[in-house]
């Protein structure tokens, strides 16, 4: 799970509350492993303002999650909380994908070119699977294969199903 997933879980999880900018901060941090020495030096405030802070942004997150949450026990609770509630991470995974406009990810846009291109990537990949197993072993291989008194045959089905929507 990354930063960015268990910020939108918190996101759902406190409905018409969000988090303020320095409780963002502080969550972000130590998720990474920051002492609250190191987010105060990082942030610009005083370290008892930072635990302050913290003290009541578990609080909150403890009351969200119905689960006792510290800043040791972050992402133990997260990860339990997603496992109860599994349709929650998925609805933040797609949240997060969302967010991405298709342009930032290459992507060509469904129709008659993507359609060709996967056509074209599924005949590609299939006359090289047959190159490779139609081309013979090495006599060594074979030899190990004897050796070890394993069945020298292959067997190999490939079924590829493209539907073409149009």
């Amino acid at each position: 799970m990354t930063i960015e997933d268990a910020l939108n879980i918190v996101d759902s999880v406190l409905a018409n509350k969000s988090l303020s900018n320095i409780q963002e901060a502080i969550f972000r941090q130590t998720w990474e492993g920051k002492t609250y020495a190191e987010i105060a030096e990082v942030e610009g405030y005083d370290a008892a303002y930072i635990r302050d802070v913290g003290y009541k942004l578990w609080q909150l997150l403890s009351d969200a999650f119905g689960d006792r949450v510290t800043k040791n026990n972050l992402q133990v609770v997260l990860r339990r909380y997603c496992q109860r509630s599994p349709q929650v991470y998925a609805n933040s995974a797609a949240i997060a994908y969302q967010a991405i406009p298709s342009n930032a990810l290459n992507l060509p846009l469904a129709g008659e070119n993507f359609s060709q291109e996967i056509s074209n990537g599924a005949s590609k990949l299939l006359q090289l699977l047959s190159r490779v197993l139609t081309e013979p072993i090495g006599d060594r291989y074979l030899q190990q294969i004897h050796d070890s008194h394993t069945d020298s045959s292959l067997k190999l089905t490939i079924t590829v199903n493209l539907s073409m929507a149009e």
